[in-house]
Parts: C-alpha cells; structure tokens; sequence
C-alpha cells in the first residue's frame, strides 16, 4: 500500500505535466525589455559586484537586485539567447512555491485535499500569467521562494535560517521588506511570542524601508513611491481587478477574516495585504505578476474556510473560476506569442547585422518592434557588440551633430509590416545625399531634428524639422513630396509647409488636398556644399490618441 506521502508526489507531478501543457507556448515566446538589458549587463558585471551588493545592507540606487540578476547571469553563460531556458528556470522555480506552499499549507494544520486545491489555485492562477512566461519576473519569483523559505525555517525555529532567507528574499525583489511584519503576525496568532529573534529581521526591515523613501523622495520615475490617495487608490483598483479576474472582486476578500474567525485565515490575508503595500506605493508600475508574492499568502487563507460542510460550495466556486483562468489564459497567450515573433525577428536581425560589421561604435535607432521600448532596443545592441563604449541615438530625438564625426555609422531601420530590418551604413569620408527618399536607404544621421520613425514610404515630422543635405554643384530647384493624410486636414483643413536653406526661405507650399503631392521650387544660383533645411509646417496637427505633435508626412525632398 502506497502512503500519503507517495499520492501527493504523484499529484504533485501530475500538476507539473497539466500545467507545462497548458502554458506549453511559454517556449515559444521570446525574449522582451528588461530581459534584453539585463542580458547586456549581467554577463560583464564581476562576481565581486554580486557579492558585495547581495552583502551590502545599502539599498541599491539603481535597482541592482543581485539574486534575480545572478539568474541572468548564469543563464547568459549557460544559454545564450535560447529563451526556453530562462522558461525552464521559471517553471522549476514556480514547482517549488508550489510545493513549498503546500506543506507550507500543511504545517498551518490543513489537510491534504484542502491544501493541494490551495496549491493548484497559486500554481495555475492566471493574473500571475507573466510570471510563467517572462523571466523579467523572475525577481518575484525568486522572492517569494526564498520568503516561502523564511517562513518554514521561522515556523521549525531555526533562526538564522530564516533570517537568511528573509535576505536573500529582499535581495531578490524589495516587497520583502514586509516580511518581518508577516513573521511577527505568525508569532502572534499561531507561534510561541517569542519576540527577541524578530529584532533583528524587524531593524533590517526598517533600514531598508527607510531608505527606499529617502530614495525615492522627490525622484519622478518608473519606481518613485506615491502616498496620495488617488494614486493608492488607482492601485488597489487595478490588483483588486485581478485576484480573481473580476473589477474589484479582490476587496471582498478582505472581509474574510471578520467572517471566518480563523487566526490561519488571518495569517493568510495577512501576508497578502502586507506584501501588496510596497506595490501599491508604486503607481507607475502596475502589472499583475506583482501579485505572484500576496497570492501565495493568499493562497493560504483559503484551507482554514473550507470545512467539511463548505466543501461543496467551495468545490462549485473553483468549478466557476476554472473557466475565467482559461479564458485569461487564452487571451494573454495569444498577445505574448505576437509580440514575441516581431521580438524574436527583430533581435535576431540585429545579431546578424552586428555581425556584419563589427567596426562600428555609433548606432542610430529608426523604429523598432510595437512593444519593445528604447532599453530593450539597446540591450539587444550592446548583447551583440560586448563590453564596448557605443553611441545610440533615436530618431525621433535628433542632435546627430556629435554622430557626423564618428568614423562608422550604422543605422538600423525597422520595418513592422514586414517584420524587417534594414541596416544602411555610413563610412568615414562618405559624401552626403542631396535628395532624400523615404525608403530603406535613407541617411537618417542626415535629419538632424523633429523628424519621427519610418512609416513605410513616408516619414512624419513636427511642426519644425531640420535636415542635412549637400547641394550639388548646378542644382536648379528644390523639391518636396509629401502624404497629406485625411484625417489631418479633415482636423486643420490645410497644412502650410515653409522651407529655409541655411536660414533664408526658399518657397512655401499649401496642401488642401488628401495624398500623395510634389511641389518644386526654383533657387538662386549659389555653390556647390552641405545646407541646413529646415521645415516649418503649421498650423500643429495633434492626433487623437496619439501623444506626439506632428507637422507633416514628408515622402522625400532635396536638390533637383
């Protein structure tokens, strides 16, 4: 006769294959943001870096997370660029939450069946979708592992265990600052009171809360702290939304421990609401996987409800939510694998073509895919080229005056119609163009301001723009085309461009008529060298639902 311990290894693996199956198209995603910047860095970083930041009780200015980021680290060494095995590393670190909270759920005196449907709630709960398919999470991931750790080592009395764990969880992600608080709430309703070994937990707490806001005091960023009402409450909207994938369904849940007078209950929601309120303060990073560390608390205030008589009843509810989690899942599947395929396109395009010339140090960034922002972008660029002092410059920022005095340049022109990249070089001594079409060859070092990312054959500007083109010896007229879309006369009622070479003006266009129009202006006679072109378009077309302030689409121009 098999025991206990045998079934719930077996269920246990039984979970792991039903979950790889449902979230089998993780291996197919592909590398996004912050994972491209952590790989650019992390490889080059020294194993002395790691050591003293995981050692330092100095909380890092810059985000530097040496547990999560070592992660990166050995994974870059081990693997490269193949993403199934940062998802591999993911899914083995999700099997031991999982695990670890069901005996978790175990030694708070829940039984087997009601401890393994809490399990499977964490294992598969959707809103925790990111943390299952992206390694950028792996911080929250890490962290609760290592808090899940703390909690057990706490509960059996080895002290300095647990307040290893509790470091090496705030190493990892800083919600761990809670956990302390967590402990002394265990303490109280189910341990022994003994307080003297929370002092220490409760002073490393308090440091490093107390250094998060002095950080954060003043700054305007991604990870600035908000203590306003509105934006607490703009952040308990959004996480109640998600609990249990219905707007502000997860605020019910806090009437649970008035309801069930359960001091495991209480424990439960405890660690849920404390390890959520370093998420709320951070208004500019709402994301649901954020509540990979309070649903495992969560998770555990679940078995205490479920007695015997509300076995059913509960038994129907997860029947219910079955149905919603495959749905999310659907959904959330569908949007990962499209941007992953323009990703993978995309950095794999950038190797090749890195490849391709390894003498150049100065990149110019014309578009790049539709969810992938600038550091990403440049981590897959600096991936590529290694350890080595580059310049990257955008688009749509202009002040290329500093680029003209490199020897190489290299720009890298993305089309997201066709999911290709276009790389046009610039050599030393190379001549500049004297008409610029808006096509896969076009100097883009050459608009030099106001000017916005390729949009198939036109290019958008704002209302000034400025550009560098050589006038050739002989040259009659200068030329404009541009694309007068609809919709921005239909807003302005006409568009009114003017030109100035080198400051003076050299003709003036007026576009009342949707499409694609060319107009020519004839010049002075003058010598043959570079020129300043400066457009001015008017009156500023501000497109809905778009937050740039445009001009004019520009097709081409220059000498003639």
């Amino acid at each position: 006769m098999r025991g206990p311990r045998f079934v719930a290894a077996l269920l246990f693996v039984a979970m792991m294959i039903l979950f790889l199956i449902a979230n089998r198209g993780a291996y197919e995603g592909y590398f996004q943001d912050d994972e491209l910047d952590n790989l650019a860095w992390t490889p080059y970083t020294s194993l002395g870096t790691f050591a003293r930041e995981a050692l330092s009780p100095q909380l890092s200015p810059v985000n530097f997370r040496p547990v999560g980021h070592m992660y990166f680290r050995v994974l870059s060494a081990a693997a490269g660029l193949r993403f199934t095995w940062y998802v591999a590393g993911i899914h083995a670190l999700h099997f031991m939450n999982v695990w670890l909270l069901y005996l978790l759920a175990r030694r708070l005196e829940a039984d087997r069946v009601t401890s393994a449907a809490a399990a499977i709630f964490f294992a598969f709960h959707m809103a925790l979708f990111d943390a299952y398919w992206k390694p950028m999470y792996v911080f929250d991931v890490l962290c609760a592992l290592f808090s899940l750790l703390s909690i057990h080592a706490w509960i059996r009395r080895r002290w300095l265990i647990s307040f290893l764990c509790f470091w090496l969880a705030f190493k990892s992600k800083e919600v761990a600052v809670m956990l302390p608080a967590v402990l002394v709430c265990y303490e109280y309703w189910l341990g022994e009171r003994k307080w003297k070994p929370l002092v220490a937990f409760l002073a490393a707490s308090l440091v490093m809360g107390l250094q998060g806001v002095f950080l954060n005091r003043g700054a305007e960023n991604a990870y600035a702290l908000h203590f306003t009402p509105a934006s607490l409450w703009s952040a308990i909207r959004f996480y109640s939304s998600q609990v249990l994938l219905a707007s502000y369904a997860g605020l019910a849940l806090l009437a649970l421990p008035f309801v069930v007078r359960r001091k495991r209950v209480w424990f439960g929601m405890a660690m849920a609401v404390l390890t959520l309120i370093p998420m709320l303060l951070l208004t500019n990073r709402l994301y649901s996987a954020y509540l990979y560390v309070p649903m495992a608390g969560l998770a555990l205030a679940f078995p205490p409800i479920v007695t015997r008589r509300a076995r059913i009843i509960a038994a129907a509810a997860f029947l219910l939510w079955i149905p919603f989690n495959y749905n999310r899942l659907r959904a959330e599947r569908r949007t990962a694998l499209t941007i992953a395929h323009e990703n993978r396109a995309y950095v794999e395009q950038v190797g090749k073509a890195i490849a391709g010339d390894r003498s150049v140090r100065t990149y110019i960034c014309d578009g790049a895919p539709s969810a992938m922002n600038r550091w990403g972008v440049e981590g897959a660029i600096r991936h590529f080229t290694g350890p080595v002092e580059l310049h990257i410059y955008w688009i749509e920022d202009g002040g290329f005056e500093k680029a003209f005095s490199e020897e190489n340049i290299a720009t890298l022109v993305w089309d997201r119609q066709q999911r290709r990249l276009r790389t046009v070089r610039k050599s030393a001594g190379s001549p500049e163009a004297s008409y610029i079409a808006m096509d896969s060859a076009v100097p883009v070092w050459q608009l030099t301001s106001g000017w916005y990312s390729n949009e198939e054959t036109y290019r958008w500007i704002a209302p000034r723009a400025a550009a560098r083109l050589y006038r050739p010896d002989g040259a009659q007229r200068f030329e404009l085309t541009v694309n007068a879309g609809s919709m921005l006369l239909a807003d302005a009622g006409k568009s009114v461009v003017e030109i100035l070479l080198n400051g003076r003006a050299a003709g003036r266009a007026e576009f009342a008529r949707a499409g694609t129009q060319t107009v020519s202006f004839p010049l002075s006679p003058a010598p043959a060298g570079n020129v300043e072109v400066e457009f001015r378009a008017a009156p500023a077309y501000h497109p809905r639902g778009d937050p740039r302030v445009l001009g004019i689409a520009i097709a081409g121009f220059g000498f003639r």
